[in-house]
């Protein structure tokens, strides 16, 4: 056995020393690569699982949310649209496909995941049954005007608009009764509104009672009508559709997070697991490693010595110098193959050093990127690079909102001012051309957008103009209160005119300054290069901080101007007051004078009594 052994050529004996190495090596990537692809998938089942309770928690406030105050809206109410029925049928959605992509999993079977999605999707489905069911009912039942809210509202004012004589006070009671089922929908006050109608009806005259007891009939029906639909909703929230509702949610929860912790657990023991026996691999290969170089040492020649050498390097973790190939026999194929490893270990470590300083944009050696590992390192780049990607724009964001943010620190109450230090930092910021600030004004009957500042190319254009709202693509954007993007317009094709002139950019975006549904005015930007999603996303932020400041403005002046005119109105007042104080003073002088010159002429008349009477007596 010895001799055969000794026989065989050096190029066998390398594969049969070599061999083993190499392929404990392909065993450890195969594994390496094995083990971080299930992480990375329970990693991923996790995070669905995540976003599912969190999807079931969206569906469980939007149903809350829906049955409170989402069907009162006028939208629901007019167009049987609202809010609240669009986010549940989007999670609604979502959950189903996240429970699909959980039960398809192989890494959640021993899980026992059959069981819990069925009863996910069994739930779901019954949840958007009940859903669908309380959103018919209350369509029926309406609000205010409409619906049987509605027919209710009529059948009441037929009966206080009648012109007939009945009681004011059981009528009130009614009312209150009604009332009272609506605020605490207790069974109570039907019982006591059927019962007190009743004896109103019995109460009425033979003359008009006809009349009004058909319309409080009326009354009756509407309103036990909408009771009847109350109750199948649910009276409380064990009761009804929302009891079923209710009990759905209370019942998948500690499911989920149950489900939740067991992939947790489950995951960080396939870590735990990987760990171990990648060490027990990497253990054995430096046994079998440094076995065979000293069984082969006292056979193999001065090269293979050398390659032992670079070999117990690499094992410990440093990378030899490439090996001299003199020969191309087995030594020399074998040199040439192990520096090729070599390159390729050190290809891929260069490549996740770079990874490792965020450097995304480097790429991997083309000559290995065919490699298991290298394809590995490159789907890793590639996700890093797109989390990177979303980090920037994120912080891209978040810096363009800290700017404006010192921006309001030295606000003016100079519009120009203001719009010129806003539309240069968001042009700035955006790296755009051109753009022009507008405000809504009214001049006597019309109604325009006063431009109130301009930045062009980097300068401050001193223009000034304003445009009719509805008219131009400006004005028509105030009157959609909604967000007008253009983008790569041929410079031949249509001339767009707007705030910012004649000419044709290439990327026009014109965002309303909205706030409760009020438009203050516009932004036009103007770029060359394409505006992001997120560019005319933070855009859109901005202009909605600013219509709140300018609105902000609007109440101010508006209170100021009222302070003012109570002021002036004040002074008048007071002046008048002050006249009165003056009239009345010189009008008691008056007095005071007449009295005297009355006195004095009573006293003359007297004197001259006196003397008539002694020249009668000389006579």
């Amino acid at each position: 056995m010895r001799e055969f052994f000794l026989s065989l050529r050096i190029r066998v004996k390398l594969l049969l020393a070599f061999g083993s190495i190499l392929l404990m090596s392909v065993l450890l990537i195969i594994f390496t690569i094995n083990s971080i692809d299930i992480i990375i998938r329970y990693k991923a089942i996790n995070e669905e699982v995540d976003v599912l309770m969190r999807q079931m928690e969206t569906l469980e406030l939007t149903s809350k949310d829906f049955m409170y105050e989402g069907y009162k809206l006028p939208s629901f109410l007019i167009d049987q649209k609202s809010p609240s029925i669009a986010t549940f049928e989007e999670s609604y959605s979502l959950a189903t496909n996240i429970i699909r992509d959980i039960n398809y999993s192989t890494i959640t079977e021993e899980y026992g995941t059959e069981n819990l999605t069925n009863t996910l999707t069994d739930g779901l489905d019954s949840l958007k049954q009940n859903f669908t069911e309380i959103v018919r009912l209350l369509q029926k039942r309406g609000f205010r005007d409409h619906g049987l809210e509605g027919s209710l509202r009529a059948a009441i004012h037929k009966v206080e608009n009648s012109g007939l004589a009945f009681d004011k006070t059981s009528m009130l009671m009614l009312r209150r009764h009604e009332k009272d089922f609506f605020l605490r929908k207790d069974i109570k006050y039907q019982d006591e509104f059927n019962s007190l109608l009743d004896t109103f009806i019995a109460t009425l005259d033979t003359n008009s009672g006809t009349v009004l007891a058909s319309y409080l009939s009326d009354y009756r029906t509407e309103f036990n009508n909408i009771v009847e639909i109350e109750k199948e909703i649910g009276l409380k929230q064990d009761e009804g559709i929302r009891g079923r509702i209710n009990s759905y949610f209370k019942r998948i929860r500690p499911k989920l997070n149950d489900f939740s912790s067991r992939v947790k657990e489950g995951n960080e023991a396939q870590i735990s697991n990987s760990k171990a026996t990648l060490l027990t691999i990497f253990v054995v290969q430096m046994i079998a490693g440094i076995s065979l170089a000293l069984l082969y040492a006292h056979l193999l020649t001065s090269a293979i010595k050398e390659i032992r050498t670079a070999m117990q390097k690499l094992a410990s973790g440093v990378f030899p110098e490439k090996l001299l190939v003199k020969t191309t026999e087995e030594i020399g194929q074998t040199k040439t193959s192990f520096n090729q490893f070599v390159d390729r270990l050190k290809t891929a470590t260069v490549f996740a050093e770079q990874l490792g300083n965020t450097s995304h944009l480097v790429e991997y050696d083309g000559q290995y990127a065919g490699d298991v590992l290298a394809k590995s390192l490159i789907a890793a780049q590639r996700k890093l690079s797109d989390a990177d990607e979303r980090q920037s724009k994120i912080n891209w964001m978040n810096e363009g909102a800290a700017k404006f943010n010192d921006m309001l620190k030295g606000e003016s109450d100079d519009m120009g001012k203001f719009g010129d230090t806003l539309l240069t930092l968001i042009i700035h910021h955006l790296n755009a051309n051109q753009g022009a600030l507008y405000l809504r004004v009214k001049k006597g009957d019309e109604d325009l957008l006063q431009r109130v500042a301009t930045y062009a190319y980097g300068k401050k254009r001193f223009d000034e103009g304003s445009i009719d709202v509805g008219s131009g693509i400006s004005g028509q954007v105030v009157l959609e209160a909604s967000t007008l993007y253009l983008a790569d317009i041929p410079r031949d094709y249509v001339r767009i005119t707007s705030g910012l002139g004649g000419a044709t950019p290439r990327n026009l975006v014109i965002v309303p300054l909205k706030i409760q549904q009020k438009v203050m005015g516009v932004i036009e930007l103007a770029s060359f290069s394409k505006l992001e999603p997120y560019h005319i996303e933070f855009v859109e932020k901005i202009a909605e901080n600013v219509a709140t400041i300018l609105l902000s403005k609007q109440s101010a002046r508006e209170t100021m101007h009222l302070l003012e005119e109570s002021q002036r109105r004040s002074n008048i007042l007071a002046q008048q007051e002050e006249e009165m104080r003056q009239n009345a003073e010189e009008l008691q002088a008056t007095q005071e004078e007449m009295e005297r010159q009355r006195s004095a002429m009573q006293e003359e008349i007297r004197l001259l009594k006196i003397e008539l009477r002694n020249k009668t007596a000389m006579v």
